[in-house]
């Protein structure tokens, strides 16, 4: 912990805004920021991460809409198992 808050890794972040996309079916970037608890320049930079990656996909220029990909699903999936692992060790992510 720094400064009272809880560090989250980039892994942890990009799953906080996976799961944002998935609980929506499809959600703006005021959704995800909320969900994700991250400023706008802060959520942009790690939502284009997350397309370039295949994981995200995004609809629209004005007011993109982002859908989680099917690479996307995969990566929360095995993430959660991974970190359930790493739980049983008395390892946090």
């Amino acid at each position: 912990m720094r400064g009272g808050k809880e560090y989250r890794s980039r892994l942890r972040i990009y799953v906080d805004i996976l799961e944002s996309v998935s609980s929506q079916g499809a959600a703006r970037v005021t959704i995800i920021m909320r969900d994700a608890n991250l400023p706008y320049d802060r959520v942009m930079k790690y939502l284009d991460e997350l397309v370039s990656r295949g994981m995200l996909e995004r609809r629209g220029e004005v007011q993109p809409l982002y859908y989680l990909t099917e690479k996307g699903s995969k990566f929360i999936e095995e993430f959660r198992k991974f970190e359930s692992l790493a739980r049983a060790f008395g390892l946090k992510l």
